[in-house]
């Protein structure tokens, strides 16, 4: 199945979303996670990201323990001033 026919809940477009791979990071008691080639349906007018629910239960699997295929990555934390935007 390439399409999901079903009108998205943050802009209301019929456009069918479309399969593709993308990253996403969560974040679990403190620890962020980052995975790659995550299947998604997107949104082709807005761009929102859903997931079906056994990528979801895969997602969860993997952050309890650290999995033998994990990477370290460098990254930097950033606060803006209240006042910014």
């Amino acid at each position: 199945m390439n399409e999901r026919h079903y009108p998205c809940e943050f802009c209301d477009t019929t456009l069918p979303q479309e399969r593709k791979q993308v990253t996403i990071a969560r974040q679990r008691k403190g620890q962020w996670f980052i995975f790659e080639d995550v299947p998604a349906w997107v949104c082709p007018h807005c761009g929102h990201r859903y997931f079906d629910a056994d990528v979801l239960v895969a997602m969860e699997e993997r952050m309890k323990t650290m999995p033998a295929d994990a990477r370290p990555i460098t990254a930097w934390a950033i606060s803006l001033p209240q006042k910014a935007g």
